[in-house]
């Protein structure tokens, strides 16, 4: 039993005890409000009487306290903590407590909270505690619910929760629990859980491999979620102990593979499944299960490959989906027309079909008179806009409906102009971006008068938009090719917006210094608008505003003072020319976007004025100065790009406050000293650029705890010692490191081959020496085919290579295809590693600038992706390589200023590769791009045409006496049969006789 308790309280009729609210005023006291939630706790007023505090009726002691963060999913109003602060003990007789959804900033639960032997309630879910869960924790025996979701949290042994026989309501959710060995002992020792949430604990078989053998785990509960697990294979037996009790079941994104779903026809009771991105491919009763569960409402099989086969059933004799309110069966292989099944669905009230290939031509092929909500994004409809109003005519309780991602096409007028149907009275949201619809947008959409969601986007729509006409509250025309100027007037009588979402299109917008709009936005996207001038004056009145996006709108001048007033949680600002300081902004900003404008300074209590910035990208601007030391407070900070300015000064040494932080960007500034040791205090740490400054010293040997870090980039800076051999130890997860312009000197720890996951290695200009470890082919990731999305990056990350004779930068979306080694301008020796021909995956390598010498392996053809190949100024010997010409892809080649000798190899891509100057400095080298003869064809060309003429005198020579001969014998041997054979010469001549005569007609 779940107890609900109305902590609202302002009516109350009698005090609440003084010590209690002492308790509570302290407790205040510790929690930062910046938007006020607590603002009505007051020492003059009953505390019976606060928000979120539930006192007893009789006794006046505080039996309950609701502090839920009511728009969690959002992330505001929340209240923010560094502890939970121990006042809370004064509170004897508390019985409730819901701290959910707040921001504790990863610090522990206290153990104090298991001397509350009074709470029956229990809920911390998304309120970011974070390290191990107290065992006092299982004091709390009258406990019916315990919700410690969504945190940072690890248990290890759970028997604590053996002592919670109360227990009806449990979630786990989020909570590392791969580790724990007993999980399904204790669950069995709670008689009364009813519910239980597991969902991304890190699950997988061996954790419930007891379930199967004697357990009476499953057999009450009612709602079970063990989704985001990685169950993977065949199905687990534990799930065929469940029984008719369960109500709800969520298995969804576990990996399983289920080829027989019988054991659920045992669910009598089921209502909601969900399966979702699990496999039934080859489940083939299907059907026949789901048939027998007569209380299913909610059906989820989103991704699940399946096709027209697995319901091919289903048109005949079935009672399948009519009962279902509720059927996503989106991201399938499904194609053609609607199934057939669908119209049997008379209680389906929503149904998501979405990311098939649907292709109907009938639009009464889903003739569902019930549907509020549908959608058929994503597949292959392909009619003109007359088939949409048709298709919508009897759908008299429609709300939603998103068509986006077809071929529909045609003026769009057409679909409003003639307004009529059950539809219109009903309609809220509407999709259809991401089409090939024309024309102006008519005034006959204001019809549709409970419209609170139009998207237009992705079409190619011209014209004036009628905003007088259209009551909305939310409208999204992005992405389109609008051109009109936005006047007051259209916004006129647009009093319930509250979404305005135009960007990416060519709007302008002009309106008066003193125009107030009579509607109150809670976001506005006007991102590559046409705005211009100052920032818009007008905003200041949008009190409610939470996000604005007016980047790449031209706008200039400073930003205004009076933003602080309007408690904004995201400003996109990129790509402007606003200039001067960084003004005074809400302390409830989350993102803040900055970047390409004319900033200078950076405000010193910056970290004070924004203590909740997760996100702050101030790139590419002109702030100079040193770092201010307040941005040490900004503890919820995730993202922090501060690169491309003119800061100075020391890198800030508070680095362990910093317990989210994942991506460092201080690049091309004027920094100097050294990296301090508390950045190895950055657990989550994927991506630090240090690039381009003056730091000295050596790396950091706390850096080996960041065991997350994908790039690291440190070039370009004054960096000294050996490498460091920890980074091939800790550092597994790294795929590109950067360490050239530096002073490192001595070997190359043979550690770092096994950073198996590589895919850059920048070395170049420092002071290495010795041998290339032959270990180097073992970067598995440079050997493989390229698997682009095993890399991550935040969308704003870049990696600059020197490759193909100059420098280049590549942003994310190009750089994970970057496979390259440069080790060039050091003072390398000995052989090319043969070893190294292995990485195939490699587009660039530069060993140039060395003392390398011996041969060019001679199965450097095999680099088959090479396109930058760099070994000039070594001590190379030996002919190059027919290999060579195998690679394909190949379009800069330098072997200047080597000893290489004989004829340079031609064919394939090499004859595009027509510069001399590649093989500069080997005067041993021949060929015809050079100009230069080999050797090996001089003398032979002389000597083999006066062969060949010998060799053509003495041929005719044979060839005349063979045809002398043949015309001797011939001649021989008919005269001297003539003449030793008197019978034959007389009838041969006897026969001339004769035919003469006849020709001459004697």
């Amino acid at each position: 039993m779940e107890i609900a308790i109305c902590c609202c309280g302002r009516n109350s009729s009698f005090n609440c005890v003084p010590g209690e609210k002492k308790a509570l005023l302290k407790f205040k006291a510790s929690l930062l409000d910046p938007f006020n939630r607590l603002s009505y706790w007051d020492d003059h007023k009953d505390c019976c009487a606060w928000d979120g505090v539930k006192c007893d009726k009789t006794t006046g002691h505080v039996i309950g306290l609701d502090l839920r963060n009511s728009n969690g999913e959002t992330d505001s109003m929340f209240l923010l903590g560094n502890k939970l602060d121990s006042s809370l003990l004064e509170l004897k007789y508390l019985s409730y407590l819901d701290l959910s959804f707040n921001n504790f900033q990863h610090s522990p639960i206290p153990a104090f909270l298991g001397s509350m032997k009074h709470l029956q309630y229990l809920n911390l879910s998304a309120a970011s505690f974070g390290g191990g869960v107290p065992h006092d924790l299982g004091n709390l025996s009258n406990l019916h619910t315990l919700d410690l979701g969504w945190n940072r949290l690890i248990i290890n042994d759970l028997m604590w929760a053996s002592n919670l026989t109360s227990l009806e309501n449990l979630d786990l959710s989020y909570i590392n629990l791969s580790q724990t060995k007993n999980l399904i002992k204790v669950l069995d020792m709670l008689p009364f859980l009813s519910m239980l949430r597991l969902s991304e604990c890190s699950l997988d078989n061996t954790n419930l491999a007891h379930t199967c053998v004697n357990s009476t785990l499953f057999t009450h509960i009612h709602y079970l979620d063990l989704s985001l697990n990685s169950f993977e294979g065949e199905f687990p037996c534990f799930l065929h102990n469940m029984t008719t009790s369960l109500r709800v079941l969520d298995l969804s994104e576990t990996g399983l593979i289920i080829n027989d779903l019988m054991w659920a026809s045992n669910l009598k009771s089921l209502e909601n499944l969900d399966l979702s991105y699990t496999n039934l491919s080859q489940t083939k009763n299907l059907v026949k299960v789901l048939n027998m569960l007569p209380f299913l409402s909610m059906l989820r099989l989103s991704e699940c490959s399946l096709d027209n086969t697995n319901v091919a059933h289903t048109c005949v004799n079935s009672t399948l989906f009519t009962h279902i309110h509720y059927l996503d069966l989106s991201s399938n292989s499904f194609e053609g027309e609607f199934p057939c099944f669908l119209q049997n669905m008379t209680s389906l009230r929503v149904l998501d079909l979405s990311d098939n290939r649907y292709n109907t031509s009938d639009p009464h092929r889903l003739s569902l008179r019930n549907l509020v909500h549908l959608y058929l994004g994503n597949n292959l409809l392909h009619h003109d806009v007359d088939w949409i109003s048709e298709f919508l005519r009897d759908k008299c309780h429609l709300k939603s409906l998103n068509l986006r991602g077809n071929q529909f096409y045609g003026e769009i007028s057409g679909l409003f102009k003639n307004l009529s149907g059950c539809w219109i009275d009903k309609l809220e949201e509407i999709s259809l971006s991401a089409n090939k619809l024309v024309g102006n947008l008519p005034e006959e959409v204001g019809e549709l008068k409970r419209l609170k969601y139009l998207d237009l986007s992705h079409n190619t729509f011209y014209g004036s938009i009628p905003w007088t006409t259209i009551k909305s509250n939310r409208i999204d025309i992005s992405f389109n090719f609008f051109n009109d100027t936005l006047l007051e007037a259209h916004f006129a009588n647009l009093s319930k917006l509250e979404f305005l979402w135009a960007d990416s299109n060519l709007f302008k917008f002009k309106v008066g210094l003193d125009w107030v709009p009579p509607f109150q936005l809670k976001s506005l996207w006007l991102r590559s608008c046409k705005i211009g001038g100052q920032f818009p004056q007008w905003l200041q009145t949008q009190r409610a505003l939470s996000s604005l996006d007016l980047s790449n709108c031209s706008i200039s001048g400073a930003l205004p003072n009076w933003l602080q007033y309007i408690n904004l949680e995201s400003l996109y600002l990129s790509n402007n020319h606003i200039e001067g300081p960084i003004p005074k902004l809400a302390s409830s900003m989350k993102f803040l976007d900055l970047t390409n404008n004319m900033i200078n300074h950076l405000p010193r209590n910056i970290g004070h004025m924004m203590p909740l910035l997760y996100q702050f990208t101030l790139d590419e601007n002109f702030v100079n100065g040193s770092i201010p030391d307040s941005l040490c407070e900004m503890k919820a900070l995730g993202y922090l790009d501060l690169s491309n300015n003119h800061l100075s000064g020391n890198l800030p040494d508070c680095w362990e406050n910093f317990e989210n932080l994942y991506a460092v960007k201080l690049s091309s500034n004027k920094l100097s000293g050294i990296i301090p040791n508390s950045i190895g205090g950055l657990y989550s740490l994927s991506f630090l650029h240090l690039n381009n400054n003056s730091l000295t010293g050596q790396f950091p040997y706390s850096l080996k705890n960041c065991t997350s870090l994908y790039l690291l980039d440190v070039g370009g800076n004054k960096l000294s010692g050996n490498l460091p051999d920890w980074i091939g130890k800790y550092l597994l997860n790294l795929r590109f490191l950067v360490l050239r312009n530096n002073e490192f000197y001595g070997v190359i720890p043979s550690e770092f081959c096994q950073l198996s996951q590589l895919q850059v290695m920048d070395f170049a200009h420092n002071k290495l020496t010795e041998n290339i470890p032959h270990c180097i082919g073992n970067f598995s990731s440079m050997g493989m085919n390229k698997n682009i999305g095993r890399t991550i990056l935040w969308y704003k990350d870049s990696l600059g290579q020197v490759m193909k004779g100059g420098y280049q930068e590549f942003t994310a979306s190009l750089v994970v295809y970057v496979f390259s080694l440069d080790l060039s301008n050091n003072n390398l020796v000995g052989e090319i590693p043969s070893e190294l021909t292995n990485l195939s995956s490699l587009i660039a390598l530069n060993l140039a600038h060395n003392h390398l010498e011996g041969n060019i392996p001679a199965n450097i053809g095999d680099l088959k992706s090479l396109e930058s190949l760099d070994l000039s100024s070594n001590n190379l010997f030996g002919a190059i390589p027919d290999s060579l010409s195998n690679l394909n892809f190949l379009s800069h080649l330098n072997l200047s200023h080597n000893n290489l000798s004989g004829r340079i190899p031609t064919g394939n891509q090499l004859q595009t590769l027509e510069d001399p100057s590649i093989y500069d400095g080997n005067p041993q080298l021949c060929g015809d791009l050079l100009h230069k003869k080999c050797s090996d064809d001089e003398a032979p060309n002389v000597e083999n045409h006066a062969a060949t003429r010998e060799d053509d005198r003495a041929e005719k020579i044979y060839l005349y006496g063979v045809i002398i001969s043949g015309v001797a014998t011939g001649f021989w041997g008919v005269i001297g049969v003539l003449i030793f054979k008197r019978s034959w010469r007389q009838a041969y001549f006897g026969f001339i006789e004769v035919g003469v005569g006849k020709m001459l007609g004697w």
